[in-house]
């Protein structure tokens, strides 16, 4: 059934790619390239989701029936891309300034962290885009483990906040704070 779901999706979603017009969504304020720290992966990805804003489109619609209002949390999105990936060992600290870089990169960008947890050789970062006229355009997170998994997560579109949970088990996106 699960198979059968994702094979539905897959033609709509091609259909719906085929017909719409493409925007560079590089340009969008709310987009972050991870090239950096993408770079580090060591072996398969853990876990992969890109989801562009025409499939999201159709997903909203399908979901626009239930109760939980998934359907109005995708309708407003562009773009929603998880990477979730191992690091070899020796390249932990490497990371961790790599890290920091981009953290350097998004400030100077006008982003701003709402979290920043780290401990040992562990770091999880949040960062939101303010969009012109209130709200946020972008969601951006980071997470490294000292056993060398890493997450990159950036969701781009309109961004409620109060409903980025909903979002997070939907698409299974990793976990900030363990």
């Amino acid at each position: 059934m699960k198979a059968a779901k994702l094979m539905l999706l897959f033609l709509l979603f091609s259909v719906q790619y085929l017909s719409a017009q493409q925007t560079d969504i590089r340009k969008d304020p709310g987009y972050f390239e991870f090239t950096d720290f993408s770079s580090l992966k060591s072996g398969e990805a853990i876990n992969e989701v890109f989801l562009e804003e025409a499939l999201l489109k159709m997903v909203a619609g399908l979901a626009s029936k239930e109760e939980d209002g998934i359907g109005n949390i995708l309708g407003g999105l562009k773009l929603v891309k998880v990477e979730e990936f191992m690091i070899n060992e020796k390249d932990i600290d490497k990371a961790g300034k790599v890290i920091d870089s981009m953290e350097n990169d998004l400030l100077g960008k006008n982003w701003v962290r709402i979290i920043k947890s780290r401990s040992k050789d562990n770091y999880s970062n949040v960062y939101v885009k303010p969009a012109q006229g209130g709200g946020y355009s972008g969601l951006v997170i980071t997470t490294l483990s000292g056993k060398g998994r890493a997450a990159l997560v950036n969701i781009v579109g309109k961004i409620d906040l109060e409903s980025i949970g909903k979002l997070s088990k939907q698409f299974n996106l990793p976990q900030v704070v363990k």
